[in-house]
């Protein structure tokens, strides 16, 4: 079976709440009183809009979580999509050939304190930039969720900046202060809903990174085996690089570039 064309499935997490399952990551379906939104689309060459048609007649906004295609790649089936600002440049690169993907849509962008209201629910886009420029949370005060994309998850946080010129955003430190702002807002949800490896997932994810974060911060360096479930044959595939190191730490884990831990000053 071609793993871009995997049939959709979809388990409710949550009242008015889904996770559907195709290619790439997990997309979510937050339905309220007037309006539906996805979080982000996944990377399917099949048609997720016809899919969420069978949970949801309402009007379907779309928000990424940020701009890699294995969560924009099924924007273009539906009209109204949001993303951070940094997300655009990289939201219609396929990762594979484009064929099959609807591309031609247009963009909305938001940032900070950005209030989404579907109607008796609303969503405020929170920024957290590290493992992409674009990276936004997204905070459901009524249902208690907090959707996270690839910044948190139980998985590993990929710090990808393995370049020659990666994001300036892309270090252990500027992930663990993305982590502590999350912190201050914990009383605010009670599970976290990320992109990839398991959802939902406990809150105490937020306290694991801030201290494994620290812990490289520290000088503990992680093992050089960065293997992960998210490098999937035929569709992600990350090899090995001398200076690239993986650190767990209480079920979390943090894959990073041992000469980008810190800011440059």
């Amino acid at each position: 079976m071609d793993i871009l064309k995997r049939p959709f499935t979809s388990r409710k997490i949550m009242e008015n709440t889904w996770v559907i399952e195709g290619a790439g990551c997990y997309s979510y379906l937050l339905i309220g009183n007037e309006k539906a939104m996805m979080v982000d689309t996944g990377m399917s060459k099949l048609n997720l809009r016809e899919y969420v048609k069978t949970i949801t007649s309402l009007p379907v906004m779309v928000v990424n979580t940020h701009g890699h295609f294995d969560h924009t790649g099924g924007n273009g089936w539906f009209e109204e999509i949001y993303m951070h600002p940094n997300s655009v440049v990289d939201a219609k690169r396929a990762f594979h050939d484009a064929d099959e993907y609807p591309l031609n849509y247009s963009i909305q962008t938001v940032k900070e304190g950005h209030v989404f209201d579907l109607g008796g629910r609303t969503l405020e886009v929170i920024e957290i930039p590290a493992h992409n420029p674009g990276s936004i949370a997204l905070l459901d005060k009524k249902y208690r969720l907090l959707f996270t994309g690839d910044e948190l998850e139980s998985g590993q946080v990929l710090l990808m900046g393995f370049g020659d010129n990666p994001p300036s955003c892309q270090t252990v430190e500027q992930h663990q202060l993305n982590m502590k702002k999350l912190k201050k807002r914990i009383d605010e949800f009670d599970f976290i809903c990320p992109a990839h490896n398991g959802t939902p997932i406990d809150k105490s994810y937020v306290d694991a990174f801030i201290e494994n974060d620290q812990r490289i911060m520290d000088g503990i360096e992680g093992k050089t085996d960065i293997y992960s479930p998210s490098f999937q044959p035929g569709v992600f595939k990350l090899p090995h690089i001398e200076y690239v190191r993986r650190s767990e730490h209480k079920g979390s884990a943090v894959v990073y570039d041992i000469r980008r831990i810190f800011m440059a000053k």
